[in-house]
């Protein structure tokens, strides 16, 4: 770690332990991470206005509870963060309208950026950003956030372990089969839309 790094991080502990109760400590709080969290609503539930809808809740309960918050440490904070945005995140998308909604709204973004096609999917043809959006919500809740706290918000793997309550090496693992589900599901889905009709299929 270099002294930069260490220097931040003191910084952010010292400002964990005095937002409790300092208001102006909480906004630099808040201010420091609202980007990794807005971003990592707004992989997760594409709509930009609800994913502004879905931080501002989370900061929300954050400033609620933060006074009872037992943690000291810039980790501490991190950890619990992501998780309160995680349940705020699951909440909505159990909802089935809402989901068509999203749905509705990764149809008119179109063609995944390819940036995000050539770091996470590895697959050497275009997908929309529908097919992906749908087959990633078929991965269970803890695959979809582990992809997008990777990929999305772009947390490095010891990181992602603090938040998610597991040893770094486990992390990697479950990254890897998580990935290797989704680019499976999309390989079938190009078979699938790619397979020419059948006789029998046309009539």
């Amino acid at each position: 770690m270099t002294d930069h790094q260490h220097n931040h991080d003191d910084l952010v502990n010292d400002l964990v332990c005095s937002a409790k109760t300092d208001r102006e400590a909480f906004g630099r709080l808040f201010d420091q991470f609202y980007s990794p969290i807005f971003a990592y609503c707004s992989r997760r539930l594409v709509v930009r206005a609800m994913a502004e809808d879905v931080t501002s809740e989370v900061f929300l309960t954050v400033a609620r509870n933060i006074p009872q918050f037992p943690g000291t440490t810039s980790v501490d904070f991190r950890r619990w963060l992501f998780r309160i945005a995680t349940n705020e995140i699951n909440a909505n998308l159990r909802q089935s309208i809402r989901r068509r909604e999203l749905l509705e709204a990764a149809v008119e973004l179109g063609q995944i950026n390819s940036l995000v096609s050539s770091s996470v999917l590895e697959v050497d043809w275009p997908v929309a950003w529908e097919t992906v959006y749908r087959e990633l919500h078929e991965l269970s809740d803890r695959e979809q956030e582990l992809i997008s706290l990777k990929f999305f918000v772009g947390l490095k793997h010891d990181q992602i372990s603090e938040i998610m309550d597991m040893k770094t090496g486990a992390i990697r693992v479950a990254i890897s089969r998580a990935l290797s589900k989704l680019r499976d599901r999309l390989r079938l889905n190009q078979v699938h839309h790619s397979s020419p009709t059948t006789d029998g299929d046309r009539k």
